[in-house]
């Protein structure tokens, strides 16, 4: 925190570092200041897709969904194969309860991953049970698929939280503390992580993590 003040200091117009620091101001759980930074990046580079993903990003986190639905439909259209804006859109939709919505938008992002296999369990688990078995379906695909190619994580940690398999969630918690997977830091606030946070075993990764509880 100390650095990103100093850079500010140096230099306020700089879009990158506000941004940046939102993020971490948005582990940290301190929305207003992260929504403060985060919207000052927007003033000062409105157009720039990462800019744009991670304003978000920020008010996702902070329990804006509408705000965040829009932003990241904002830049789905000049790029509408933009992974983390699709994966993004995934959860707004998620935690507004537009489950069909939701479905579609998993389904894009991983088309455009690259993901058949994926996208071929959403299909089928949906056709089997809904859009709860689709995630499960989905859970199971990536953690086979794992074994052949990277899948990140975090895609196989909220398949499982959304079907409602918390201990398999926690499970993969666990590798990906292990792994020091990068999406980690993100469990102090995400609000797709709620269903889990009353579990013994997710307050320890928190505590493990220097994370606020």
């Amino acid at each position: 925190e100390e650095a990103y003040r100093r850079v500010i200091e140096i230099n306020p117009n700089f879009p990158d570092v506000r941004s940046a620091y939102a993020l971490f101001l948005s582990i940290m759980k301190r929305p207003n200041e992260a929504l403060e930074q985060s919207e000052r990046a927007m003033e000062l580079d409105p157009f720039r897709d990462l800019i744009q993903h991670w304003h978000a990003l920020v008010s996702y986190c902070s329990r804006g969904y509408d705000d965040a639905m829009a932003q990241y439909r904002r830049v789905l259209r000049t790029a509408p194969n933009h992974t983390a804006a699709l994966y993004g859109l995934h959860l707004v939709y998620d935690a507004m309860g537009m489950y069909d919505e939701a479905l579609t938008t998993a389904r894009s992002y991983f088309s455009v991953m690259g993901f058949t296999q994926a996208e071929q369990a959403l299909a089928s688990g949906y056709a089997e049970g809904g859009y709860r078995m689709a995630m499960h379906r989905l859970g199971d695909s990536l953690a086979t698929l794992r074994n052949e190619r990277h899948v990140p994580l975090e895609d196989i940690v909220v398949s499982y939280i959304i079907a409602g398999e918390n201990s398999r969630a926690l499970d993969w918690l666990e590798r990906g503390f292990e792994e020091r997977s990068p999406s980690m830091p993100w469990l102090s606030v995400q609000p797709v992580y709620d269903p889990l946070r009353d579990d013994p075993r997710f307050q320890d990764l928190l505590r493990r993590m220097n994370l606020p509880q």
